[in-house]
């Protein structure tokens, strides 16, 4: 089944985390069953903030952000990308500006089927337990929306 992008409840999910934050953006990737690729399902950014879909980021999924969400099945917080050890793809740095991110895997039975992340651009941040909170209940919306949409997913 191919979804069209964005995915409306995926969309909405963006847009209530962006409000909830107040961060820079936010996005909802579907990782692909058959190639473990994870592709852009949903985005929200504030007036100004260039979309991920216009921005080619290779290596989203060989990133050790990504491997970390992967293999540690939890969220990773990141306060200041420039000294933090688990590093991004360059071009979310260089061309896209992040500065500081909360990632979290989406999990159904134990594998990661999505992935949501939430930036911050221009300047470090210190997320609070408000922003963890929104972001957990990102995770339970997609979770849902998840268990509630047939499969395959490739889109």
């Amino acid at each position: 089944m191919t979804q069209a992008w964005p995915v409306p409840e995926l969309q909405q999910v963006c847009d209530e985390l962006l409000q909830a934050t107040g961060a820079s953006r936010t996005t909802v990737r579907l990782v692909e069953p058959s190639s473990g690729d994870a592709s852009l399902a949903a985005e929200s950014c504030q007036q100004g903030v260039v979309s991920m879909r216009t921005v080619v980021t290779p290596g989203i999924v060989a990133a050790p952000t990504y491997r970390y969400l992967l293999e540690e099945k939890k969220f990773l917080i990141q306060s200041d990308l420039s000294v933090d050890p688990i590093h991004p793809p360059r071009s979310l740095v260089q061309q896209l500006k992040v500065r500081a991110q909360m990632l979290a895997p989406v999990l159904v039975s134990g594998q990661m089927v999505a992935t949501i992340s939430v930036h911050q651009q221009d300047s470090p941040r210190q997320w609070s337990v408000a922003d963890l909170a929104a972001l957990a209940d990102a995770v339970t919306q997609v979770e849902a929306w998840y268990h509630e949409t047939p499969v395959p997913r490739d889109r």
